[in-house]
């Protein structure tokens, strides 16, 4: 037998970092040696350490919640310090106490897989602190929770707590006295509440005028020798809604009494004993109780475990610590790597699972549920959000220099690179998910049901967005900002699109549902011109700082002298309601001879970015004619694109007084339902229908309304069986109208028909009173009958 001692090899290094069990070697090409590496959990392979309950004096059937939460950790500590890197908790029932300083219960380490057996539960005994985490991950590398049930206290958790008074008070050494001018309170221990004792209020009681209160504290028991502080400037609550705190640690200062005159107001000693005063915490809503908070942590993973009834969320990731100097933090410090795979969440009050700061996350197949519900799944009883899933680092109001790439700023990835796939998550009672600061977020494959506010939906400026073949039953999507979207089945559901500012949207199928919204991103229309000071100024705020990129138009009008279409400008002198405009950066104002002509637009340079396309929406039948626009859009430009409503009705608008960029519509299908069109370029579309009418038309090209005069321009599309309203300035090119009836509002705008095909078709034009208002000219016409004056002019036509 050969016999090799590592550390006569020449490229081994075992001195820089000693070996320790279970360490592998790694070749560390920056020493051109081979070293000792503690591998990740997924590496190791050791057997499991199944905990000996006895030997730890671990509780298996809900007792005895101190020792056994002590035991556990204990076991957790000893099996890593013997390599272990898998250790099962036998099935049973675990109740556990949080401590009393860091209000957590099990302390994960790193490396090490913590496995729940079968029939494993693990429950936080009754308490009263706004903040707990059964689970605690803080700064832990490499390491799994797998199996079993966490229970938080939902169910039996005390918000507030009472506390009597007898007639005396307390001398300023601590000592008691009988004064009967003053009540003091029994004794408050704070081991009994130390999580809603941290920052306490004590609320006004009735019959009592005193404006305040004094309080002191002691270390384990009341006399002068155990004082530790004193105040007298105590404030109720409500009116005064701060939390007051502690002198020291809890080791140090654990006991107080309250002190109140009522010198001004008198009580009888069966008044005193009737008081049953509130005390509760200035974080009242008790809303961070975690189920499993994951801080500062790396390459964690989450599988196949049952949360519910936990205060706050079942899940939270964040960022490590506090720094008081922005410059001490890192990016280790955000977190990173976390795997959430098959979890079932449900019944918290909060949320099922918040993400406030770590990257390269995956949600994967896991059931989020009945958030902010009770358990007959209806009633409310939770605390906002409620949502499923919220990712809101809130970095805006941290100190950490945040990377954020719409404000081109550095700083620190926040809630980066974040996949939710495949997941049921139902019933929430606010919302399903909210991306409130996540860069490049992908939702895919989920399945969200039940009606709630909140629905899906990202903040506008969150960048790289996507939503990849979701699918929506009885809630609403909302798109946002340049959101992708990609493939959507709606039944009962809705996709709503709001704040566009470069969304694309594809793919979507709805039943019963609406496709709806406004996008008007960057439009501001006509101003009033001040041409001595080359001033542009609109009736309201306009939203732009100095800088901002716009640019001008002249749809309609024309822009004023000094003023180009072909350029860009930037704003300067911005106030709130005017600007002038320069060809460069903080550049001089650009000087303009005349006003132009009114009805040229002034946008910001990218403005109109909506872009829809391969949109169904349908329902199975319509029992009337009961206008239901589920397809209904204000937008300020804009590309509409293979829209097929089936039906339901169409609206498709810009923004009354509109002078910008017509929106562009491309291969509308529209069957058994109406539609109206303003300020559009409608091509290569159809409209049929079998049963009867909308009374009054069933497609308006342009309207009445005077709000609404841009001019629509049709071509190529097929009206069969409708009512067809040309009341707006309508041009209508190469189009085939085949048993339908065409008409018109008796109105200064004027329409015409040109090169197009008509078939059994009315004509129904003899109410008109001004000339030219209907013009139809070079068409083929089979079996058309007219109604006409001579303020309808028929050029041209060939009647077969």
């Amino acid at each position: 037998m050969i016999k090799v001692n590592l550390r006569d090899l020449d490229d081994t290094n075992l001195t820089a970092t000693l070996p320790m069990n279970n360490d592998v070697l790694t070749y560390d090409s920056t020493q051109s040696s081979w070293i000792p590496k503690k591998p990740s959990v997924a590496s190791v392979t050791s057997n499991p350490f199944v905990i000996d309950l006895n030997r730890w004096n671990i509780k298996n059937d809900g007792t005895e919640s101190t020792t056994t939460t002590q035991g556990i950790n204990d076991a957790l500590t000893w099996a890593k310090s013997q390599g272990f890197s898998h250790i099962i908790l036998p099935k049973g029932t675990y109740t556990l106490k949080m401590d009393s300083t860091s209000f957590s219960c099990i302390y994960m380490q790193s490396d090490l897989h913590f496995e729940m057996a079968d029939g494993c539960t693990v429950q936080i005994e009754t308490n009263s602190s706004p903040w707990y985490r059964i689970f605690d991950v803080t700064n832990v590398k490499h390491a799994k929770i797998s199996g079993g049930k966490i229970i938080g206290d939902k169910k039996t958790h005390v918000y507030q707590i009472g506390v009597k008074f007898i007639r005396g008070g307390v001398n300023s050494d601590g000592s008691l006295n009988s004064n009967p001018n003053f009540i003091r309170s029994e004794v408050i221990d704070r081991y009994l509440n130390p999580g809603l004792l941290k920052s306490f209020r004590l609320w006004s009681i009735s019959g009592v005028s005193a404006t305040g209160y004094n309080f002191y504290q002691y270390k384990d028991s009341i006399s002068s020798n155990s004082l530790v502080g004193y105040r007298t400037n105590g404030q109720f609550a409500p009116a005064a809604p701060t939390g007051r705190g502690w002198f020291a640690d809890i080791d140090s200062v654990n006991k107080m009494l309250f002190v109140i005159d009522i010198t001004s107001t008198p009580l009888s000693d069966t008044q005193i004993a009737q008081i049953n005063a509130k005390i509760d915490s200035q974080g009242y809503t008790h809303e961070w109780g975690q189920g499993i908070e994951i801080k500062g942590s790396f390459d964690i993973e989450l599988e196949n475990i049952e949360i519910n009834y936990c205060t706050g969320d079942a899940i939270s990731t964040g960022w490590l610590e506090y720094k008081t100097n922005p410059a001490d933090y890192t990016q280790d410090q955000m977190g990173s790597n976390i795997y959430i795979h098959n979890c079932d969440l449900h019944h918290c009050r909060r949320q099922g699972i918040s993400l406030g700061a770590s990257n390269d996350i995956s949600i994967i197949k896991n059931k989020i549920h009945h958030i902010g519900k009770a358990d007959d799944g209806v009633t409310e009883d939770g605390t906002a959000p409620m949502f499923g899933i919220d990712i809101e680092s809130m970095w805006s109001e941290t100190n950490i220099p945040t990377w954020r790439p719409e404000l081109n700023q550095a700083g620190f990835e926040l809630n980066t690179r974040i996949y939710i796939r495949d997941n049921y998550i139902y019933n929430n009672s606010r919302g399903h998910v909210v991306n409130a600061d996540g860069i490049n977020v992908v939702l895919e494959s989920n399945t969200f049901e039940g009606y709630n506010i909140g629905g899906i939906s990202s903040y506008p400026n969150n960048m790289y967005v996507k939503y990849l073949n979701n699918t929506m039953i009885g809630c609403e999507l909302v798109v946002k900002g340049d959101n992708f979207l990609n493939g959507a089945v709606c039944y009962n559901g809705n996709v709503k699109i709001a704040d566009i500012a470069g969304a694309v949207i594809m793919n979507c199928q709805i039943k019963n549902g609406f496709f709806y919204g406004s996008s008007v991103y960057g439009y501001f229309g006509t101003p009033t011109v001040d041409v001595p000071s080359s001033t542009f100024t609109y009736s309201s705020p306009h939203g732009m700082g100095n800088g901002a990129k716009i640019s001008f138009e002249q749809w309609v009008g024309k822009v004023p002298t000094g003023i180009s279409v072909d350029k860009l400008y930037y704003t300067l002198n911005v106030k709130t309601n005017s600007f002038q405009v320069s060809e460069t950066l903080n550049g001089t104002p650009v000087a303009i001879t005349d006003s132009g002509i009114t009805g040229f637009n002034i946008s910001r340079f990218n403005y109109g970015r909506c872009y829809i396309s391969d949109i169904v929406v349908e329902r199975d039948w319509r029992n009337d004619n009961t206008l239901s626009p589920n397809f209904q859009l204000i937008l300020t430009g804009g590309l509409i694109r293979n829209v097929t409503v089936k039906n339901y009705e169409i609206d498709i608008r810009p923004l009354a007084n509109y002078v910008g960029r017509p929106i562009q519509i491309d291969g509308i299908t529209l069957i058994e339902g109406g539609a109206n069109f303003e300020g559009c370029n409608l091509i290569n579309s159809s409209f049929t229908r079998s049963k009867t009418g909308i009374l009054g038309g069933d497609i308006s090209l342009g309207t009445n309304d005077a709000r609404y005069t841009r001019k629509l321009v049709v071509d190529n599309c097929t009206f069969q069986n409708v009512g067809i309203n040309f009341n707006g300035n309508v041009t209508n090119n190469r189009s085939t109208f085949i048993t339908s009836s065409i008409g018109k509002a008796d109105n200064v705008n004027m329409a015409v028909i040109s090169t197009s095909y008509l078939e059994d078709t009315k004509l129904n034009f003899h109410w008109l009173t001004r000339d030219k208002s209907m013009t139809i000219a070079r068409c083929i016409f089979k079996n058309v009958t007219a109604d006409t004056n001579s303020n309808t002019r028929i050029i041209d036509n060939i009647s077969l």
